[in-house]
């Protein structure tokens, strides 16, 4: 059961939509995001590269810069060490390929999942030092490496830092204050001493304002890798889930307008394999079908082939490259599957659902899906999720959370109990010896001060509408607020007392609710889709109906009670005709 909320603001959103040109609906929507300032809703809707933001404002960006800049003027060579998650592997990508045309000297080095973990690691650093490596250039990681940049920097390597991760803290006499690695730059927007407007951006995003800024600074102009660059840094942004608001949200519009026509043929290449080169590409293809194959090559093998990919100038061999990807990709696929049935087994028969923090180890879970585990495990029963699997020196593991439930904090306040450690509110990894799982279980739930309500799904509600409200004209309009993510989710609408016309079931297992929904008061009627109602739509059927009358009625029946639906409104265009269609997020008897 979820909770529908519907969102209030105090805007005036009627001045809104005469102001901006937009309905009524749309100018609601925009001031449930809290876009009160005519420019930021323009922005909003209209931001273009031109928009985003001076680099320079960045916590030493400049010094980075001049860093960089001052090793490829002395030909000293460049390690851009990154990560081997889709952020990870494009700002890798953007750095090493920017110093490059700026004449550097670069190599770039991502880690092994298994056998080295996330982050610099001491091994790596020596092993660079012998191979005359004398700037160390991290990305997507870094923040969190003491001991490493202070080896690195007895060694006789400069140290940048670029990551956006949350630094460590400690609290002296009740002030917080970061704890950082002594890098000679460190660009973060969330170290404290940043006061960068927009602390939200990903290691891609970083990457490419860093990148540009390079390029500028040697005085080239190549539009087709800034585009390139633009690319890499939209997908990093979608897969990594940050914020799609203000700057994130200009990086993947502008980004998505450019990679259908792409010039670097790697990317290129992986569209027209994972079939996509020839529709819209939005930031469902980027999140769903382009991100999991570039990951999949670091969950499965190496981060580096993915790097290699997007460096290819030979199109066969980029193909070679994208089919290797692909099918590790199928192969991760079904060792998700596997290993969520076996975590659901275990909480549903192991006593985890009185725990508000589901702390689980499977040691028969590949180590690079755990992530991917334990985001499904968090959607099925909402709460924070820590996957542990077996590593070559004990556990290692990645946690998910929930709105309310800052998992970095959490983890930190255990830090006593973990090798290493890292992430921010939403996400973390995590090493620990095996014998430290009970007591990570006990102490996280221990402090965690979820509710029951905190546990209950919530629906936001951008307005109630009625049917006569809907039209082609809105859905095209709500279309201009995406991408959606992260913190830009979809719009979501309600009606109340509806009537279902018709339902059937379709897909292969034939699990999808497709209705005909209708009002009395307006008479339109709107085809819709549930993707996840069915068993809610058979037991509320169950309680109304005979069993063998329910599945009658779930055949092209017409139910006789009538509905209230959360829902968002999209265009769907078959056989060259487009209608307005509902995407029902949930549903429940009127009163």
């Amino acid at each position: 059961m979820k909770r529908w909320l519907l969102k209030r603001s105090k805007i005036d959103s009627a001045t809104m939509a005469r102001e901006l040109g937009v309905s009524h609906t749309v100018a609601c929507v925009l001031a449930n995001r809290g876009l009160n300032e005519r420019q930021n809703a323009r922005n909003f809707i209209y931001g273009t590269i031109d928009d985003l933001r001076d680099p320079y404002l960045m916590k030493d960006m400049e010094l980075a810069i001049k860093v960089i800049k001052q090793a490829i003027i002395e030909g000293k060579k460049i390690a851009v060490y990154g990560d081997y998650d889709v952020d990870g592997i494009m700002s890798t990508t953007i750095l090493f390929r920017g110093i490059l045309r700026c004449g550097g000297n670069a190599v770039y080095y991502v880690p092994h999942r298994q056998r080295e973990g996330y982050g610099l690691n001491l091994e790596a650093v020596e092993q660079l030092a012998e191979e005359g490596v004398k700037v160390l250039f991290t990305c997507d990681n870094g923040i969190a490496a003491l001991e490493e940049t202070k080896r690195a920097k007895a060694l006789g390597m400069d140290v940048v830092i670029l990551d956006h991760h949350e630094p460590g803290f400690r609290d002296v006499d009740g002030i917080v204050e970061d704890i950082l690695p002594t890098a000679d730059a460190l660009i973060d927007p969330k170290q404290s001493k940043c006061r960068y407007p927009f602390p939200m951006l990903c290691a891609g995003g970083i990457a490419y304002k860093f990148a540009i800024a390079l390029l500028r600074i040697f005085k080239i102009q190549d539009r087709n890798l800034e585009k390139e660059f633009l690319c890499f840094a939209a997908i990093a942004t979608v897969c990594d889930i940050v914020d799609l608001l203000d700057e994130n949200r200009i990086l993947v519009r502008c980004g998505l307008q450019e990679i259908r026509k792409t010039t670097n043929v790697g990317l290129k290449v992986l569209l027209e394999e994972t079939g996509v080169a020839n529709r819209p590409i939005s930031e469902y293809h980027l999140g769903f079908i382009i991100g999991p194959c570039i990951n999949a090559t670091g969950r499965l093998e190496s981060g580096k082939k993915a790097v290699e990919l997007f460096c290819e100038k030979d199109e066969g061999r980029a193909r070679e490259i994208v089919k290797t990807l692909i099918k590790l990709n199928e192969e991760r696929k079904n060792l998700t599957v596997q290993a969520a049935q076996r975590a659901v087994e275990r909480i549903e028969t192991e006593g985890f659902l009185h725990d508000k923090v589901l702390v689980l180890y499977d040691g028969d879970t590949h180590e690079s899906i755990a992530g991917i585990v334990a985001g499904r495990i968090k959607e099925r029963y909402y709460r924070p999720v820590i996957m542990i699997t077996a590593g070559e020196d004990g556990g290692k593991g990645s946690g998910r959370s929930i709105e309310g439930f800052h998992l970095f904090q959490a983890l930190f306040r255990c830090k006593s109990l973990f090798t290493r450690f890292g992430g921010h509110a939403m996400a973390a990894g995590l090493s620990l010896p095996l014998e430290n799982i009970p007591l990570l279980r006990e102490k996280l739930n221990e402090d965690c001060d979820l509710t029951k309500e905190d546990m209950t799904p919530v629906l936001r509600l951008d307005k109630q509408l009625l049917f006569s409200e809907i039209d082609m004209e809105l859905a095209k309009e709500l279309e201009m607020l995406a991408p959606f993510g992260k913190e830009n989710h979809a719009p979501l609408f309600g009606s109340k007392s509806i009537s279902v016309d018709r339902i059937d079931l379709i897909g292969k297992n034939k699990d999808i609710l497709r209705m005909t929904l209708s009002d009395g008061a307006s008479g339109k009627r709107f085809g819709a889709l549930s993707f996840e109602g069915y068993e809610q739509m058979l037991n509320l059927l169950k309680e109304l109906y005979p069993e063998e009358e329910c599945v009658k009625i779930m055949s092209g029946g017409k139910i006789l009670r009538k509905f209230d639906f959360v829902y968002s409104i999209e265009i769907n265009t078959y056989n060259g005709r487009s209608s307005v269609q509902l995407m029902i997020k949930d549903f429940r008897l009127s009163k």
